[in-house]
């Protein structure tokens, strides 16, 4: 169980969604049920993939949540009644795993819209295990759509902030990855069209740095999953500083990546990256506060 509410909701900040209130002229049918069935349905679902001994990489891809009835409703499900949560088999595949939850897209979004800066970043730290670098002092703001002018989507308002080149060199990178969800408003209902700017359908596709285009949801999963080993090393550096207790230094990657290669061999099971960092001098060897330091140092 703490390993789910404190090592993963840390991991995926889980616990943002608190902080967002949305707007209810914006959002009527939100409420406080639908926030407590978003909470509930992230435990059950990494309970039921960690506590069963699953791949890591299910987090990503299984078709599989828990659903009561409030929340099945603002995801469009149907023949759920009552309270009680329950195992869903999914059909709509932009629904599968973590970029299909609630609670993620509401923990990465603001009140009033969507933040595919947020969300991208929240993709590049939590799921890449690269986290983008902290915005310069100065930069310009977000433009925020101004009274008696043409109301603009939000991927037309980071277009103009990414004009400015001191913006760009970051948000190249952060921008792509959260452009994909950008089929998610801000309280986690899927959409095709963005009522917050005349009806202007969603576009979702993007072009990631490396050059390769994707369009929605599915096609980013789908680019993740697909180097295992990037998404196990990632969730690999954050349960390791969680058994340690602090950050990650430069001379414990070794050990993080030795710990991902072992656990390929069982398709990275959380009992194979448990194991290895059971096993590896950063866990067994730690010392005082402060101690951290690699052989051959003062």
């Amino acid at each position: 169980d703490s390993l789910v509410t404190n090592f993963a909701f840390q991991w995926l900040n889980v616990g943002r969604m608190d902080n967002i209130h949305p707007d209810p002229a914006l959002y009527p049918n939100f409420d406080l049920n639908l926030r407590k069935g978003y909470r509930e349905e992230m435990r059950l679902f990494l309970d039921s993939v960690l506590r069963s001994d699953r791949s890591v990489l299910d987090l990503l891809r299984s078709d599989t949540t828990f659903l009561n009835e409030r929340v099945a409703r603002q995801y469009g499900i149907s023949n759920v009644s009552g309270d009680q949560f329950r195992p869903v088999k999914l059909t709509n595949p932009n629904r599968h795993g973590l970029f299909g939850k609630g609670a993620i897209l509401m923990a990465t979004s603001y009140g009033n819209r969507t933040s595919p800066v947020l969300r991208g970043s929240w993709v590049l730290e939590a799921i890449s295990g690269t986290p983008p670098t902290a915005p310069p002092l100065g930069v310009e703001q977000f433009p925020e759509t101004e009274a008696g002018k043409n109301v603009l989507t939000v991927r037309e308002r980071l277009e103009m902030h990414r004009q400015a080149a001191s913006c760009n060199s970051c948000h190249g990178v952060i921008d792509p990855m959260g452009l994909a969800l950008e089929n998610f408003d801000a309280v986690g209902q899927f959409r095709t069209v963005d009522r917050q700017a005349a009806n202007q359908p969603i576009d979702a596709g993007t072009v990631l740095p490396s050059g390769l285009a994707i369009n929605g949801p599915v096609e980013l999963r789908e680019y993740l999953a697909g180097n295992p080993a990037r998404f196990a090393q990632a969730f690999t550096e954050k349960l390791m500083m969680y058994a340690v207790n602090r950050e990650l230094e430069y001379f414990d990657m070794p050990q993080v990546r030795a710990v991902v290669r072992g656990a390929a061999k069982d398709q990275y099971t959380l009992s194979s990256i448990v194991r290895g960092i059971a096993r590896s001098d950063a866990f067994m060897k730690q010392g005082a506060a402060g101690a951290h330091q690699p052989a051959g140092t003062k």
